[in-house]
């Protein structure tokens, strides 16, 4: 007994006199044994710890997953948005035309008529004025090859009573 004791005082002098001791206070404590009710309460307290964690980590997940749908739900919508201001835009656009297409199709048949008007009441200033107004090659032409001939016709005529 008396050796082991004294084995015991040697190998603890040691150990306090080394290095590893002087910066390790924690060597220095000893080790308490616990009692069977402690330990039930720090497994209860490692348990309870432990469903924290799980549940703030299932938590933390589902906030991040109802984040991505929300996103996505945003997203959707955004681009719904976009796509229905398109069409709407391409719609007033389309009518636009249509309607300037209208328009412009009602002045051309308005002029027609005025044009054919004036030439069956024989109105030749009016007939010519619409006619240069509507810059037609194709009737100017033949108005002035008309006017040519009838010219023409006119100077030989008046040769021929001379």
């Amino acid at each position: 007994f008396q050796k082991q004791v004294r084995r015991e005082v040697l190998s603890c002098m040691q150990r306090d006199t080394t290095l590893e001791t002087a910066f390790n206070s924690k060597l220095y404590k000893r080790t308490k044994k616990q009692s069977l009710r402690e330990v039930r309460i720090t497994e209860k307290l490692e348990r309870q710890q432990k469903e924290e964690q799980k549940r703030k980590k299932r938590q933390k997940h589902q906030e991040f997953l109802n984040a991505v749908l929300q996103h996505a739900k945003e997203f959707r919508d955004h681009h719904r948005q976009v796509v229905q201001k398109t069409q709407k835009l391409a719609k007033s656009v389309r009518i636009h035309h249509e309607n300037a297409e209208r328009e412009e199709k009602k002045e051309r048949e308005r002029i027609e008529k005025e044009r054919l008007k004036r030439l069956m009441n024989e109105d030749e200033e009016g007939y010519r004025k619409l006619i240069d107004e509507k810059k037609d090659k194709r009737l100017a032409h033949l108005l002035a090859q008309t006017d040519e001939f009838i010219q023409d016709m006119t100077n030989m005529v008046k040769k021929h009573q001379e």
